[in-house]
């Protein structure tokens, strides 16, 4: 049910970026909400801990924004900020901490901006043989581990405003998994 899920919502999210971009942050907000929506004929209810959650809120927050809607999109940025998922997801603390500094709490979001190098640099720095995705119930392999480490490192440099050393990591992170839409997408708009 989960790969449905993720499958399902990332192209909302993906054409809802780019409608906010072109700035159409109405029809924007429309893809978002639906990126949010969870499809009622899968069982379970929504995760807690869903890693775009932070994501989500995040950019319709911007759309509120854009359409000078302060009230709502400040909520959106307080419900980024309180997903439980930031723990598991290097996405979701970038979206807390671009949160955090968009309800002007920069101090926080600069920890966690942080965080997101130091991560990206000890995983970069494991030994090969230590399996540090595994206690996360993740099979990966080495170029795999990679990737999402130099990942990492872009978010937490992208945050920090190093857009030159962000568009760098990515790249790399690109290269080693080419499947990683993510790192794609953060390196196009860094060109």
């Amino acid at each position: 049910g989960r790969q449905f899920f993720n499958c399902r919502f990332n192209p909302c999210l993906l054409r809802g970026l780019s409608r906010l971009k072109a700035g159409k942050p109405r029809e924007a907000m429309s893809d978002f909400l639906a990126a949010a929506e969870y499809p009622e004929n899968l069982s379970v209810g929504r995760s807690r801990n869903d890693p775009r959650a932070a994501q989500i809120a995040y950019y319709t927050g911007c759309a509120y924004e854009a359409i000078d809607d302060a009230e709502k999109a400040k909520q959106c940025f307080v419900d980024a900020t309180e997903q439980q998922g930031r723990f598991r997801s290097p996405e979701a603390r970038f979206y807390r901490a671009l949160s955090l500094k968009k309800l002007g709490r920069e101090a926080e979001a600069a920890e966690d901006f942080e965080e997101l190098i130091k991560t990206g640099t000890e995983r970069l720095s494991r030994d090969e043989d230590t399996d540090f995705f595994a206690k996360f119930g993740e099979q990966q392999t080495r170029q795999a581990q990679q990737a999402s480490a130099f990942y990492t490192l872009g978010l937490g440099y992208l945050g920090k405003g190093d857009n030159n050393a962000a568009r760098n990591q990515f790249e790399a992170a690109a290269k080693l998994n080419v499947s990683h839409v993510w790192a794609r997408v953060q390196a196009a708009e860094l060109k």
